[in-house]
């Protein structure tokens, strides 16, 4: 099945300067390439998302107890859809009988062809639309790609709600989102507002000689446009956005020469500039529903298992 495609290579590209003229490399960018596949070589030896020994949340109950239904169509619309493995974990188990419509959407070429091949044997409806779901093209495109009769969820799962503000993401989805439509996440949780747990969330990932992978991981964009890894080294910082009442680990990469290099502008790093290359949230979960009610959403259902947690909410 062909990639549709609302964006072109050369906006990407563009896009990625712009970020390195910014210092701040959007979470798109490290899976792109062949470094959608070396994201999975990095999961499979250390997971940064389930260090903490999470429980397992049933991703495949919660959906039949809140989105199953016979009677009316449903689409989900995974957002940044990785290699869809919990899409995958959903659809085997659905009963026969049952149609459900499924478009994936990621920014990575890479990733939604891992996607194929991860789905190629489920005899499902599916659409792998390769766009910025937070971009006007893709708010314009999307009821075109969508059956209008048709409810849509539209799910973040893996904890990919954190690769851009949450902001951002509220007010593109309240504005694609028709009355009644859903969205559903899979997120990461604070413990407690205690220093000790936060603490403890701090040191799940250490940055080490050790864990080669994650290094190369999060250097792997810049290694990519010319920037040689020695120029520079990843450290990590935790800040807490009291308005959500979250923490936020960032991960930078720090440079320690100057460098230059060329994306149709000449970029200048100067020695001990940043460049954050990732961010991950931590949310507290009363914190987090009372951000989606004052924007318009009503909680549907929420499950908690240590630090993970899932919640569907509902467009009033």
């Amino acid at each position: 099945m062909s990639i549709y495609s609302i964006i072109s290579d050369l906006t990407i590209q563009s896009d990625l300067s712009n970020c390195f003229k910014n210092r701040t490399l959007e979470q798109k960018f490290l899976y792109q390439w062949k470094w959608a596949a070396l994201y999975y070589e990095y999961k499979d030896n250390k997971d940064i998302l389930m260090s903490d020994e999470s429980k397992d949340i049933d991703i495949y109950w919660f959906w039949l107890k809140n989105c199953f239904s016979k009677e009316k169509g449903i689409t989900l619309v995974s957002l940044w859809c990785w290699n869809s493995s919990v899409e995958k974990n959903i659809y085997s188990k659905l009963p026969n009988d049952y149609t459900l419509d499924f478009i994936w959407v990621d920014l990575s070429k890479e990733m939604l062809r891992l996607s194929q091949k991860n789905l190629k044997d489920l005899d499902i409806n599916k659409k792998f639309v390769c766009a910025d779901f937070s971009s006007i093209e893709f708010k314009n495109e999307i009821h075109n790609i969508t059956d209008r009769n048709k409810k849509r969820v539209f799910s973040f799962f893996s904890n990919t709600f954190w690769n851009i503000n949450h902001t951002n993401i509220i007010d593109t989805l309240y504005d694609i989102l028709e009355s009644w439509e859903q969205i559903w996440l899979d997120v990461r949780l604070r413990k407690s507002n205690k220093i000790k747990d936060d603490m403890d969330i701090f040191n799940l990932v250490n940055i080490d000689e050790e864990n080669i992978v994650l290094d190369e991981f999060l250097s792997n964009t810049f290694v990519w446009n010319d920037i040689p890894k020695e120029n520079g080294q990843i450290s990590k910082i935790m800040t807490r956005e009291d308005w959500i009442n979250s923490l936020k680990v960032k991960f930078n990469f720090n440079f320690t020469k100057k460098t230059k290099i060329n994306m149709k502008w000449q970029i200048t790093f100067l020695p001990w500039e940043s460049v954050r290359c990732l961010q991950i949230y931590y949310y507290d979960s009363e914190s987090l529903i009372n951000f989606f009610n004052e924007h318009n959403f009503t909680l549907i259902d929420k499950e908690i298992q240590w630090l993970r947690g899932q919640f569907l909410f509902e467009k009033k």
